[in-house]
């Protein structure tokens, strides 16, 4: 009996394999559940069933399949291990997938697939030294098999083998089981390494222009892959014209965007995308990862929701990724809460989600649990080795093996779409090394890590420089007397500044304890308002910007943007006494912040510069194509450093006893006795509970987030010594101070002359609009605007051909302001000149923008 079922049964098992080895998926999901009905072949048939639904996308028929196997060591035969392990390989669990098919090679080390299978999972995580034996027996014992070739190829290079890769590519090359995509690719890699990059290129072109599938984004990601960002986005806006319903094209051209910094147009290749396929809720969780921190936070919330509803009715791990990109946005809405439910949910559903468990680990970061985040870092460990240790080390946890950073090494050095090397990673393993006290080694890799950097940043020193200067020049004392009782003279705002990693971070968190006091973190608030007040000078056409512009605000704008201001800071804590913006570079911007809140208290933060210049030189801002660039050069921080004190010491001769210097060097080492100047300084009462900040319930976002929940310490004091061997550039910045540049002259216009201007022309005094907009232009003859009004003004009053005069020269200054060219119009009929008018009608007629800041002609008094 038992032979007679025995056979059939093996039969049938077989043909399913056959099934899932012609891509028959389907038809042998149906007859893999059919034998789940037979006790004799539950398990055989259960891995077949979890194999064939995993290969078909059908993640959770597969993972309830898996779920009837409660480990690789109950399992059984190496069949229903390599089923089950490449199960796992197919949905993305690599540590589960190691797990089985290590067993399955322990049992039968001469199975060729488990080996192929073993070695390419290995390969995913990163391990190459372990992956590489398995995937040379793989070859030994299939020699035919093109994907073992391939991954060995993979391998080799990632050993920086070039050669040896080309040998295993070439024995690929005629093999049917590969992914032509990848071996493409890998071979362009593998030329370009070995110095071969015209032939390299030229392969791509050649499978382009054969129609092959992949060919252009292979090419795309190896120009990338070299940092040639700009040859990629040409190759793919190629593609994409010959292409433009291409879904995979369009999404990399969102994901090249945002590589280069182009958010907006990231945001328009995943709108199109979408078009093609609104429902596909990969798409919008991208979308809402991408639009929640770069564009706006409606349009991320939109496109998680949508991710969300898209993905309920299927559950399982797409509904705990949609939970996941939910959650991340709800943390850029401060919702921590709501966040933090989303992540478990998640996890509930998804255990080894590993967007879930990482989010999960830095919004507890962030909120001080940190016992809890190392946790999650933990568990994501089990499921993303390299990723999980990426985050441990960032919470001060090192690993002892030296084979996880060799790993980690290679992952850095592994080219991606961002570049040749992977910066972020470099950085972490600054970090390690440090924390290791390898000195040599952490200074070697943040040096890589910042040289890969320097490149891509829109930062330049000089601009720099020059802006601190003009900042200076234009907020003098000078100035300053002269707009006595300007601003709001609340005491609400505190502003806590210092250069970056000079514990503006600590002074806050301290502050936030006290019961009056809220801690609102990094607010843009002050920086926002500069690009409004850039804004409108470009508008008006006036040729000035930030900071001689600010000469041109009225007593009365002064205390309108104050009240705004308030407003949007008294939103964070409505019954607060103080709120505390402590954004760093703040300090830039003392002056502005004055002649809006005289009364305002700052706190500034002075560190020795030469730990401050380490930590910045060691901290990984994601600066790419722009944010803190100065970070990423010692030179660049020697000179940020210097124009720091340059600006404190102009700004305590301006503003004399206003603005509180604090040590930090001396604050680690009597915390109580500065926590009580600070307190003083606000005029608040002392309370006891100012020195329990480390248990303050907030969020924290900066790069202080591991610091702040810790006891103080003072092992940071003189770490520069470390490095001293190394910090010649910054020395030499640092020894380089610039004279003080000259006041600016007191502007000769009175402060809101152009606004005073239009208001006399809008309530019908043209003739005191005239002589305001005159005398404007005789101190600014290029300022466009006053042109324009000055020619309103005449039109007014029916001096027509000087009207005229005034509104062509604006045009000239500041063209293409539609409602200018129809005022002008206006005047040509006025003058007779209906064809000229016309003329200039015709060309707005496909016009439908009206600046609404422009103002349409009244009648003339004719």
């Amino acid at each position: 009996m038992t032979t007679k079922t025995t056979t059939p049964l093996n039969q049938q098992l077989s043909a399913i394999n056959q099934l899932i080895a012609a891509n028959q998926f389907q038809q042998a999901v149906d007859e893999a559940m059919k034998l789940t009905q037979l006790a004799a072949a539950r398990l055989p048939a259960f891995a077949l069933l979890a194999l064939a639904a995993a290969m078909d996308g059908q993640e959770d028929k597969a993972r309830s399949a898996l779920a009837h196997f409660k480990g690789p060591e109950e399992t059984g035969r190496t069949e229903i291990l390599l089923a089950v392990g490449s199960a796992w390989f197919r949905l993305g669990e690599l540590a589960q997938a190691i797990d089985y098919l290590t067993t399955a090679s322990r049992q039968d080390a001469m199975q060729p697939l488990v080996r192929a299978r073993l070695g390419a999972c290995l390969l995913a995580t990163g391990n190459m030294k372990a992956a590489r034996p398995h995937l040379e027996k793989a070859v030994e014992l299939i020699p035919q098999s093109g994907g073992a070739w391939l991954n060995l190829a993979r391998a080799q290079l990632a050993q920086d083998q070039a050669e040896l890769a080309l040998a295993s590519l070439d024995r690929a090359h005629s093999l049917p089981d590969k992914e032509s995509d990848i071996y493409n690719l890998t071979r362009a890699e593998v030329l370009m390494r070995l110095g071969r990059r015209g032939e390299a290129v030229g392969q791509l072109r050649q499978a382009i222009s054969a129609g092959q599938d992949g060919a252009a984004q292979s090419l795309v990601n190896l120009l990338c892959s070299q940092g040639e960002h700009d040859e990629a986005w040409q190759v793919l806006r190629e593609e994409l014209e010959k292409s433009p319903d291409a879904v995979p094209l369009l999404e990399l051209a969102a994901e090249l965007a945002q590589v280069r910094g182009r958010f907006g147009e990231a945001d328009h290749y995943l709108d199109r995308a979408l078009k093609l396929e609104p429902e596909n809720a990969a798409l919008w969780r991208s979308r809402a990862m991408m639009a929640s921190r770069r564009l706006s936070a409606d349009q991320g919330r939109a496109a998680a929701d949508q991710a969300l509803a898209l993905t309920r009715e299927k559950s399982g791990l797409p509904f705990a990724l949609a939970l996941a990109t939910h959650a991340h946005v709800l943390i850029e809405e401060e919702k921590h809460a709501q966040a933090e439910t989303a992540y478990r949910e998640a996890l509930a559903i998804a255990p080894r989600c590993v967007p879930a468990l990482s989010g999960l680990g830095h919004l507890l970061m962030q909120l001080g649990r940190v016992d809890e985040a190392v946790a999650s870092f933990e568990q994501l460990r089990e499921v993303a080795p390299l990723q999980g240790w990426s985050q441990l080390i960032q919470a001060r946890q090192v690993p002892d093996d030296p084979q996880v950073l060799e790993q980690m090494a290679m992952a850095a050095h592994r080219a991606s779409l961002d570049g040749p090397v992977q910066t972020h990673m470099l950085f972490t393993l600054a970090a390690a090394w440090e924390k290791k006290k390898d000195h040599e080694q952490a200074w070697a890799f943040a040096t890589e890590a910042n040289e890969a950097t320097k490149d891509k940043l829109s930062y330049r020193p000089e601009v720099h420089r020059q802006r601190v200067e003009r900042e200076m020049a234009r907020f003098s004392k000078a100035f300053m007397d002269s707009r006595q009782g300007w601003g709001d003279r609340s005491e609400l705002p505190v502003f806590v500044l210092g250069m970056p990693r000079s514990g503006t971070t600590l002074v806050e968190q301290i502050l936030g304890s006290h019961s009056q006091v809220f801690g609102a973190g990094e607010l843009s608030l002050v920086p926002e308002l500069i690009q409004k007040l850039n804004a409108w000078e470009t508008r008006i056409g006036s040729r000035r910007e930030y900071p001689e512009c600010i000469d041109d605000m009225a007593r009365d704008e002064s205390l309108r943007f104050a009240a705004k201001h308030l407003a949007e800071l008294q939103a964070y804590a409505p019954q607060a006494s103080r709120i505390v913006d402590k954004l760093p570079h703040n300090f830039e911007h003392i002056g502005l912040i004055k002649l809006m809140f005289p009364n305002a208290k700052i706190l500034h933060i002075q560190r020795e510069p030469r730990d401050v210049a380490i930590s910045n030189y060691f901290t990984d801002y994601s600066a790419k194509f722009g944010g803190m660039g100065f970070a990423y050069d010692l030179s660049w921080i020697g000179e940020q450093l210097v124009d720091q004190d340059r600006l404190m010491a102009h700004w305590h001769h301006v503003f004399p006893g206003q603005i509180l210097e604090v040590d930090y060097d001396a604050l680690v080492e009597d915390v109580e006795g500065w926590a009580r100047t600070i307190i003083d300084y606000l005029a608040l009462p002392w309370e006891d509970g100012v020195l329990s900040f480390q248990q303050l319930e907030r969020a924290v976002k900066t790069a202080s987030v591991w610091q702040v929940r810790q006891p103080v310490y003072t092992t940071s004091k003189a770490k520069w010594k470390r490095y001293a061997p190394h910090l010649d550039a910054l020395e030499a910045a640092m020894a380089e101070v610039p004279p003080a540049p000259a006041p600016s002259a007191l502007s000769k216009v009175d402060a809101g002359a152009f606004l005073r201007g239009m208001s006399e022309l809008q309530s019908g005094h043209p003739e005191l609009a005239q002589q305001t907009f005159k005398s404007l232009l005789s101190a600014r003859p290029a300022h466009a605007a006053a042109h324009h009004f000055l020619g309103a003004a005449l039109y007014q009053m029916a001096q027509h051909e000087e009207a005229r005069k005034e509104m062509k020269r604006s045009l000239e200054l500041l063209g293409n302001q539609p409602q200018w060219l129809e005022n002008l119009a206006k005047v040509e009929v006025a003058l007779g000149n209906n064809d000229q008018a016309q003329k200039i009608l015709d060309n707005l007629a496909n016009r439908s923008q009206i600046d609404d800041t422009s103002t349409v002609l009244p009648k003339s008094q004719d």
